[in-house]
C-alpha cells in the first residue's frame, strides 16, 4: 500500500478545491442569470492571509477576481452604490493576497476609476500598492496619474507619479514630457524646467532633444515672469492684481510666446500652458 507523501496530499487537497469552486462558480452563474446580479463582501484580509498562509493566497485572490468579473459581466443595468464598493473591497482584497496579477489593475482601473471620486481614490490605493510590488510595471504608474488628472482634478500628483512612470527602464519620452507640462500647467514651472533639463541630458534622439530644447526656451521666459512676481513680493508683501504691475520695477516687458504656449495669471499662481489649436 502506497504512503501518501505531503506533495501528493498538497495536490489532493488543491484537486479538491478546484472542484468545489467549480461547483460554486457554476451555481453562482446560475443565480446572477436569474436573479438580480448582487456580490457578497469578502472577509478580512487578515483573515484571508490567515486562511490562505502561502501558497493558497494566490488561488484565493484568482477565485475572488473571477467571482467579480463574472459578477460585473452579468450586469444589464447601472450597479448600485453598495455593490461599486463591496467590488472595491474584493480588489483591495485581491491586491494584498497576489499583488503581481496584472489583470487586478486592468480590471480594477476600467471597471471602477471612472464610477465617482470615492472609487478613483480605491483604484489608485490598489494601483499604489501594486507599484511597490512590481515597480518596473508601467502600466500602473500610467493609470494612476491619467486618474489623478483627468478623474481627480490633481494635476500635481499627477505629474508626479507620471514622472515615477518617466523613470522606469524603456518608458517612452513623452511621459516625461508629458510630467513637466502638468507641472508648469499647474503652476509649478521651476519643477518642469528641472525636469526637462534632465531629460534633455538623457535622450540621445535628435527630434527629442530639438523638442526639448525648443520647451525649455519657453519655460524659461516663463521662469523670467515668476521669479520677476517673487521679486515684487518681496518688496512689496503682497501679489499683483496684474502682470502689468511687474513692469519697470521688476520686469522690463512681459514675454511673448509663439511656439504653442500661453502664460497664465491668477493671482497668487502663474501657469504656463498648452495654447489650444486654433
Amino acid at each position: 500500500m502506497s504512503t501518501l507523501t505531503p506533495s501528493r496530499i498538497m495536490i489532493t487537497v488543491l484537486a479538491g478545491l478546484l472542484i468545489a469552486y467549480s461547483s460554486l462558480f457554476s451555481a453562482y452563474e446560475k443565480r446572477i442569470a436569474i436573479s438580480p446580479p448582487t456580490i457578497s463582501p469578502t472577509l478580512p484580509v487578515v483573515t484571508l492571509k490567515v486562511i490562505g498562509h502561502i501558497y493558497l493566497k494566490q488561488l484565493i485572490a484568482e477565485s475572488l477576481f473571477i467571482k467579480t468579473a463574472v459578477f460585473y459581466g452579468g450586469l444589464k443595468k447601472r450597479m448600485n452604490e453598495d455593490n461599486l464598493h463591496i467590488m472595491g473591497q474584493h480588489f483591495l482584497a485581491m491586491g494584498q493576497l497576489h499583488p503581481k496579477l496584472l489583470d487586478i489593475y486592468y480590471r480594477s482601473e476600467s471597471s471602477l476609476a471612472h464610477k465617482g471620486a470615492v472609487h478613483t481614490k480605491t483604484v489608485n490605493q490598489i494601483l499604489e500598492h501594486g507599484r511597490g510590488v512590481l515597480p518596473e510595471q508601467i502600466e500602473l504608474p500610467f493609470f494612476e496619474g491619467f486618474n489623478y488628472f483627468h478623474y481627480l482634478n490633481e494635476p500635481v500628483k499627477a505629474a508626479k507619479i507620471l514622472r515615477i512612470a518617466s523613470n522606469i527602464t524603456d518608458s517612452p519620452q513623452w511621459i516625461g514630457h508629458l510630467a513637466s507640462m502638468l507641472m508648469a500647467s499647474s503652476g509649478n514651472i521651476r519643477t518642469g524646467l528641472i525636469w526637462l533639463k534632465g531629460m534633455l541630458s538623457t535622450t540621445q534622439n535628435e527630434d527629442e532633444k530639438a523638442r526639448f530644447e525648443k520647451d525649455i526656451i519657453a519655460f524659461e521666459k516663463a521662469l523670467q515672469v515668476q521669479m520677476a512676481l517673487d521679486r515684487y513680493v518681496a518688496r512689496i508683501g503682497s501679489y499683483p492684481d496684474h502682470l502689468n504691475d511687474l513692469l519697470l520695477a521688476d520686469l522690463q516687458s512681459i514675454p511673448t510666446w509663439e511656439d504653442g504656449f500661453v502664460l497664465e495669471y491668477q493671482s497668487p499662481q502663474l501657469f504656463l500652458r498648452r495654447q489650444a489649436p486654433q
